[in-house]
């Protein structure tokens, strides 16, 4: 097995440890970006293309959770984003992440728990491939929707597994008490097809409106 795959293999193995799934992460983050590259990386593309959907103003403040490297904020720069907050686990991808000069302002956070900001404080909020087996749990949505403004978007990546474990549930939930609603939705595709197989999970992005 390769390093590559090996860093993949044990973020999927901390089984939703986040001190464990902190320390793969930080132990992952100089070489993440080529990793993910070689592998043909797809998730921050798809998401930038609904973003500039459904949140065209290059004014728009966003969220990115669960950040990394900086990949996807990246990606809103070069767009023409400025205003980009970004939050994640691990303090070595957010010092990579820091380094790219595309964020607004970085801070260690974990999803699932209350996040430290103002409820409204976002037009828009984006995930890339945190919402999958073994990382954030679903109930981090709630959080996400009480610091999202009302008519602003949610921009996720959710693993096909991870909706019918509990994502489906949850997004059902949300839109049955009147908190979210279907705006987007992409067709499936693999998030990395160049990666070992097991790790070629199928997903789709999901775009929610807080009402």
């Amino acid at each position: 097995m390769s390093e590559n795959e090996a860093h993949l293999k044990d973020v999927y193995a901390a089984g939703g440890d986040a001190s464990a799934l902190s320390r793969s992460y930080d132990g992952w983050a100089q070489a993440y970006d080529a990793d993910m590259s070689g592998w043909g990386y797809r998730h921050p593309a798809i998401i930038a293309g609904m973003v500039g959907r459904h949140a065209p103003s290059p004014q728009t403040v966003i969220l990115d959770a669960g950040c990394g490297t900086g990949v996807l904020g990246e990606t809103l720069a070069v767009l023409g984003y400025t205003a980009i907050d970004g939050i994640d686990l691990s303090e070595g991808m957010l010092r990579v992440a820091g380094s790219k000069g595309c964020y607004r302002d970085l801070k260690q956070q974990m999803l699932g728990e209350v996040l430290d900001f103002a409820t409204g404080s976002y037009d828009a909020i984006v995930s890339s491939g945190v919402m999958t087996p073994g990382h954030a749990p679903a109930t981090c949505l709630h959080e996400l929707a009480r610091i999202l403004k009302p008519g602003g978007h949610m921009i996720l990546t959710i693993t096909e597994q991870a909706w019918a474990d509990s994502y489906g549930a949850a997004v059902s939930g949300l839109v049955a008490d009147g908190t979210l609603s279907g705006a987007d939705e992409s067709q499936r595709y693999v998030s990395l097809p160049g990666a070992p197989e097991a790790e070629r999970l199928p997903a789709r992005v999901h775009v929610l409106r807080r009402t």
